[in-house]
């Protein structure tokens, strides 16, 4: 039954754009879950994307992350709901270096 309810199993009907929140002090769901959907959708090519907040719960609590999401969720949006403009973290991604230095809005 396990098997028959996974989602991984359907990623390959996957057609949509893909935006992933998925904190690493997630208690709710282990936060390597998210990564594994994450990194099988792109192996298949499929567009997605994957936030992660360190240190954050299910749900991001600290102020500037709360605000950091809500702009890149209207970014997400806009672009592929209205043509606005890809945003360079779209384009070009974010090492781990740059988190928290560099935006790309």
């Amino acid at each position: 039954m396990y098997h028959k309810n996974s989602p991984i199993y359907e990623l390959p009907k996957v057609t949509t754009p893909v935006l992933i929140l998925h904190n690493d002090g997630d208690g709710a769901v282990p936060w390597y879950q998210g990564i594994e959907y994450y990194m099988a959708l792109r192996r298949l090519g499929k567009p997605a994307w994957l936030l992660n907040y360190n240190g954050e719960p299910h749900w991001p609590v600290k102020w500037q992350n709360r605000l950091d999401f809500n702009i890149r969720l209207e970014q997400f949006f806009n672009h592929f709901l209205m043509d606005g403009p890809l945003p360079l973290w779209m384009k070009e991604g974010n090492t781990p270096i740059e988190k928290g230095i560099l935006d790309k809005y």
